[in-house]
């Protein structure tokens, strides 16, 4: 415990809330370097970057992954300085304990005390998750992903403690709507002529996308609304932006396609000029992936956290996204498993520390079930 203890409170001390991950990653960059491992600096943008370290030979590669980032602390009520490790019981406090330097601190341990025979085990270390993802795509379009069979990732560990796997993440795109027509008098007002009663009838088929599938949720919904208008006149303009969480096998594209069939269709008693598009940002919206139930690494999976916890496995469909939901869309098997914890993104963070040994059992019992 004493190992994990010193450096996770290490990891808290340094301020890595996004986007400056500078400082962490020379941490790892040269801790790495210290004991003689293959480490590499992949460069993301100016003054940032993921960190790779790799051992072990074989013609299949075991990914254990980790983001760099932290939100902020929001300037609300900590009750410890979030930089500081605080230490209550099996409680420690600090800004991203439990997201995910906790997870982190497993991974590193892992690593190091795990010596590979015949399997490359790479550690990865990614910037700008809490972000757009800037370091997640980057990593996915490198070298660094060649022979890579199963990624493991630490995350928080939100609904099944050490018991839960995410074998699936739903995606997110978000859409711009603009509809546009010829203003006319109030007094010359009719249904046919009012965006915001087209509007109001586009709501209605929106709602028809949405739906729930035991823990699976989709669902769209406009996010934000601004209009034109010109004195005693009917709109002219209104700009939508639309928000959603898409369920595999939909992707952001697939729904684009129908929400621009159902446009049309309403369209045709009006006339109007409409163009729907994805919005634009600087890395791809994150598609959903969900993991088949007889997949191998899974079924290992399961079976290494009977073995360390004596409880039953419980693998589940996360509700949100994450850098996670890059491998898995990309067919690479991902995990998620992770510690336990709450107040991720909040004050007075916290994670389990018996709960960080055990996700490292965890991953050591997996690791040696699949070497070979």
């Amino acid at each position: 415990m004493e190992k994990i203890v010193s450096l996770l409170k290490k990891l808290v001390s340094i301020n890595s809330i996004y986007p400056n991950e500078k400082e962490l990653a020379n941490y790892l960059f040269n801790l790495f370097k210290s004991k003689n491992y293959k480490v590499s600096k992949q460069n993301v943008e100016k003054d940032r970057y993921n960190i790779i370290v790799e051992k072990g030979k074989g013609k299949k590669t075991i990914g254990l992954y980790a983001h760099l980032d932290t939100v902020d602390t929001t300037n609300l009520d900590w009750n410890s300085n979030p930089f500081n490790l605080k230490i209550d019981g099996d409680k420690a406090f600090g800004l991203g304990a439990f997201d995910m330097k906790g997870g982190m601190v497993a991974n590193i341990l892992s690593f190091l005390e795990y010596e590979p025979k015949n399997v490359v085990l790479r550690l990865f270390f990614v910037v700008d998750e809490e972000n757009i993802s800037k370091g997640g795509f980057k990593l996915i379009n490198s070298r660094f992903i060649n022979n890579l069979s199963c990624v493991i990732s630490t995350e928080p560990s939100f609904k099944y403690g050490n018991q839960g796997i995410v074998t699936g993440r739903p995606g997110r795109t978000v859409y711009e709507l603009f509809i546009k027509t010829i203003p006319v008098h109030y007094a010359l007002y009719e249904e046919k002529k009012d965006l915001v009663y087209f509007l109001g009838l586009f709501i209605n088929e929106l709602k028809k996308f949405n739906k729930i599938l035991d823990e699976k949720k989709q669902f769209l919904f406009i996010k934000d609304i601004k209009t034109k208008v010109s004195g005693m006149s009917t709109i002219s303009e209104i700009n939508i932006e639309i928000d959603s969480c898409i369920l595999p096998p939909e992707s952001g594209q697939s729904i684009l396609k129908k929400i621009e069939s159902n446009l049309k269709k309403i369209n045709s008693k009006f006339g109007f000029n409409f163009k729907i598009k994805i919005k634009e940002r600087q890395t791809p919206y994150l598609n959903g992936y969900q993991l088949n139930k007889n997949n191998h690494y899974l079924k290992s999976m399961i079976q290494s956290i009977e073995t360390v916890t004596n409880k039953k496995a419980i693998p589940y469909f996360r509700s949100s996204i994450a850098d996670e939901n890059i491998f898995g869309f990309n067919k690479i098997t991902t995990l998620g498993i992770g510690p336990i914890g709450d107040n991720a993104h909040a004050p007075n963070e916290w994670v389990s520390l018996k709960s960080i040994l055990t996700l490292k059992e965890i991953i050591i019992n997996f690791l040696k079930k699949n070497d070979f």
